[in-house]
């Protein structure tokens, strides 16, 4: 039997923005321990707008007015960066997101920040326990991805629901190096 559905429902499939709130409340659950496990500290404050989430190698800040769907994808996001922040291994990682000046390599290297900031995420997902978002995860992170591009190539924040992507390829984990916990610039989401 086929079923005629619109844009925003797919079958077998968890939209960005759509998760339920009992799997959103046990992912939180769970990755707000793992995180602080991790030694981060993780702290709600009111944050300038457009800025949903803050980090600088010791706490991890997520504006309360945020969705909480939105939250629960800041924190494994903004760990993930914060990851690659402070692991010593990940130093030399990040010279051309910071120094280049090429246009095309910056946005390359922004990607790549990105994606291996997602891989961080989704591994700590799965030592969690949870692997039945990976889906969902990995759509937020194509999601986040056409956000921060736009905004990087056109100069102007986009609507969050013209960047909504569906049925990405599954991130993949990647294993989190030893961390050596240090005060960094404060980073944002937005």
């Amino acid at each position: 039997m086929e079923v005629n559905m619109d844009g925003h429902q797919l079958v077998g499939s968890r939209l960005v923005g759509n998760l339920p709130g009992p799997e959103l409340v046990h992912l939180w659950s769970h990755i707000t321990s793992a995180v602080i496990k991790y030694g981060f500290v993780i702290e709600y404050a009111d944050l300038e707008p457009p800025r949903t989430g803050t980090f600088d190698g010791l706490k991890i800040v997520i504006d309360p007015d945020v969705g909480f769907e939105m939250q629960c994808f800041i924190l494994l996001h903004l760990f993930g960066h914060s990851v690659q922040w402070v692991a010593p291994s990940l130093a030399g990682k990040l010279t051309n997101l910071t120094s280049t000046t090429d246009r095309e390599q910056f946005l390359q290297a922004l990607r790549d920040y990105e994606f291996e900031a997602a891989q961080y995420g989704i591994q700590l997902m799965h030592e969690v326990g949870i692997d039945s978002l990976d889906q969902w995860y990995s759509d937020f992170v194509e999601t986040d991805w056409r956000y921060v591009r736009h905004y990087y190539v056109e100069g102007e924040i986009p609507q969050w629901d013209t960047c909504v992507a569906t049925q990405c390829s599954i991130i993949e984990p990647l294993a989190i190096p030893p961390l050596q916990h240090q005060q960094v610039e404060v980073r944002f989401a937005f």
